[in-house]
């Protein structure tokens, strides 16, 4: 397991170099122009790829905030496709943390020692999960799939759980692609 992070870590860090690579050495294919052309040129592939991303970031722990600005982007004239396949790829990583997370042992972190902490966070989120978890998956600072692990590894109320991570990730994904595609409309 402890390999295979590593190996994550060094395709992630390759995918990025050869990405600012490309960007530097051929600009002219990374203008507003030649994007959308792009796009336009390939856009059932693209949004296969879109939708197949969305879907399997939550897998390598990315957040997906960039991937949401990337579809206001490729799909400016679709935001509500881009909402649901966002709010999709989101559910489904959720979903998917909650109940791996005693697989990823995330539970460990807690340890022996300390006990009281865990039994105060377990306290707090069986007394205000709902909104914790809500809270904290509307702020975009902080990353989600963190609580996603907290309350799989506590086992809190899967119905609040899902529910509260669904209402908090819609307003913060409305915000961005709403927010968003205003912003870029101004440049």
């Amino acid at each position: 397991m402890k390999k295979t992070k590593i190996y994550l870590r060094i395709f992630w860090v390759a995918l990025v170099l050869i990405g600012l690579t490309l960007f530097f050495l051929y600009p002219e294919r990374f203008t507003h122009n030649s994007l959308s052309a792009f796009v336009k040129e390939n856009s059932t592939k693209i949004f296969s790829t879109y939708i197949g991303i969305c879907l399997i970031r939550g897998l390598f722990l990315l957040p997906s905030t960039p991937f949401i600005f990337a579809g206001v982007l490729l799909f400016p004239e679709s935001p509500w496709t881009v909402f649901w396949i966002s709010m999709f790829g989101i559910m489904t990583t959720a979903i998917y943390l909650y109940f791996a997370s005693k697989f990823l042992e995330f539970g460990k972190l807690f340890g022996q020692k300390h006990n009281a902490k865990k039994t105060k966070i377990i306290e707090k989120l069986d007394k205000h999960g709902f909104w914790v978890v809500l809270g904290w998956s509307f702020f975009p600072l902080v990353p989600t799939d963190l609580i996603c692990y907290i309350a799989g590894s506590i086992r809190m109320n899967f119905l609040k759980y899902i529910s509260a991570i669904f209402i908090g990730e819609s307003i913060l994904v409305a915000c961005y692609i709403f927010l968003g595609e205003g912003i870029l409309k101004l440049f």
